[in-house]
């Protein structure tokens, strides 16, 4: 499965998310991949109503709804069509405390989850509070020029033999061979951002990075 990390990009904002994403349904049914967008709260909903796909949210807070201004609470982006969320991005991260609550608080409202970890030692922690998907990726190898798979390949192939709940590996994820590479060490599916958003034809990088998964 690929999981397209959208960011704040204005290229992945209002209508020109609409645009960006319009192949997403083509190319999952083309290749049986699964693709879910991670997108801006402000989104979801326009995703979910006009494209008719999966889409998951970037972040939530653990509430209820109530008096929380300026938070993100799990009911508001199920209730606009989100069906799952990502917790921990590197770019958003927050306590161990605060990742249990969140996982705990989304299976409330219906989300599926996908903690994204930094180290071993987090993932093996994370697996105990029973997210669907455990994602590994190391910050600063975020949009840059080495890959996750390339860096971290024994970690993931340990990994991926070590847990029950698939693994999602990311960073520096731009290729159908980081795919194929991230599947043979054990992966189950991948995140990415900039690789396809910033695409000239993100229909193409869609296929190729699909491509990865078919043997």
């Amino acid at each position: 499965m690929i999981f397209l990390s959208l960011k704040t990009y204005k290229e992945s904002t209002g209508q020109a998310v609409i645009n960006l994403l319009s192949s997403v349904k083509k190319v999952s049914r083309e290749t049986g991949i699964p693709i879910i967008p991670v997108a801006q709260a402000t989104d979801i909903y326009r995703i979910s109503k006009e494209l008719d796909i999966e889409v998951w949210a970037q972040h939530v807070d653990p509430i209820d709804p109530g008096r929380h201004m300026g938070f993100i609470s799990p009911y508001s982006v199920k209730d606009t069509g989100a069906s799952g969320v990502v917790i921990n991005h590197a770019e958003h991260p927050v306590s161990e405390e605060i990742i249990k609550k969140t996982v705990e608080k989304a299976k409330e409202y219906g989300l599926k989850t996908l903690i994204l970890c930094q180290s071993i030692e987090l993932v093996k922690q994370v697996e105990e509070w029973n997210p669907d998907y455990i994602g590994y990726e190391k910050g600063e190898l975020i949009a840059g020029p080495v890959s996750m798979v390339d860096m971290e390949e024994k970690n993931i192939q340990y990994l991926a033999d070590l847990l029950k709940k698939p693994l999602i590996v990311g960073a520096g994820i731009t290729t159908g061979e980081h795919v194929k590479k991230a599947v043979t060490l054990g992966g189950k599916g991948i995140i990415l951002a900039s690789a396809f958003v910033k695409s000239e034809n993100p229909e193409a990088k869609l296929r190729e990075l699909a491509g990865g998964f078919i043997k």
